[in-house]
């Protein structure tokens, strides 16, 4: 068996070819078509056929790579399937191209829907999945127990601080990685963007992100907007990114907002 990590030259976005004898899988193809057909020939140089896609979330670039592999069963949790569905994904992708001046493989599809909480079989092997709602509502992370990995998409990353679609879900995800890397660790740990993690570094990653969580909640009860600007995030991320800080302020204000009753 095998397990290889590659890297864009965008944010540093993993992708990963997972191989046992002569078949393939792999995880978030990205990012531009040459980084994606690079995948493909490592894994021709295995001589394994890439018979699944997994993508952990529907974000544009983490689905932006699945027409590379159009003989492969794209599979992904129900909620990433209907963005992609719906075309709720598309325009991103199309925004993204023009503003990042990248060439992609084409359009995303779905073929297969993996519920969350069960094992599937993925091609040669047995996955586990387990739901990581917070960064987006339709996260997935995928663990591969005869390979000792788990890959958790835009959770854990040592070079982004957290972005959160839900600040509230967000914090119940990493209570939950943090539970699992205790009591339950793999190996190696991979985050959808930077470096791959022994256990314990992903559990330091996770309790500072989940103190940094908590903080904001506390000071945007407490203060507001400006409370909330003022918390310093665990780690800083790229520029084009930096507006994530002020976007999860804005989620926290409204998950704390009393909204009408229905």
């Amino acid at each position: 068996m095998h397990v290889e990590r590659f890297e864009s030259a965008l944010w540093q976005t993993t992708s990963l070819l997972l191989v046992s004898e002569s078949e393939a899988v792999v995880v978030d193809p990205c990012i531009s078509s040459e980084e994606v057909q690079r995948i493909g020939a490592r894994a021709n140089e295995l001589d394994a056929r890439v018979t699944h896609v997994l993508v952990t979330h529907g974000d544009w670039d983490h689905i932006c790579g699945i027409a590379a592999f159009p003989h492969a069963v794209a599979a992904m949790s129900p909620a990433a399937a209907e963005r992609i569905r719906s075309g709720a994904a598309a325009p991103r992708l199309a925004s993204a191209s023009a503003e990042y001046g990248i060439a992609l493989a084409g359009e995303p599809r779905v073929d297969l829907e993996l519920e969350p909480g069960q094992a599937h079989r993925v091609g040669p092997f047995v996955v586990e999945t387990l739901a990581l709602r917070g960064h987006t509502p339709d996260g997935i992370a995928y663990r591969i127990r005869s390979l000792d990995v788990l890959a958790v998409g835009d959770h854990l990353s040592p070079i982004e601080f957290p972005f959160a679609s839900s600040t509230a879900e967000y914090r119940l995800t990493l209570a939950g990685l943090a539970d699992l890397l205790r009591r339950d660790p793999p190996a190696t740990v991979f985050p959808g963007h930077g470096p791959p993690l022994a256990a314990a570094e992903a559990l330091e990653l996770a309790e500072a992100d989940l103190a940094y969580l908590h903080e904001l909640r506390r000071a945007v009860a407490g203060g507001g907007v400006a409370a909330g600007l003022a918390v310093e995030p665990p780690r800083a991320a790229s520029a084009d990114l930096a507006r994530n800080r002020a976007a999860n302020v804005e989620a926290q204000l409204e998950e704390l907002s009393p909204h009408p009753r229905r």
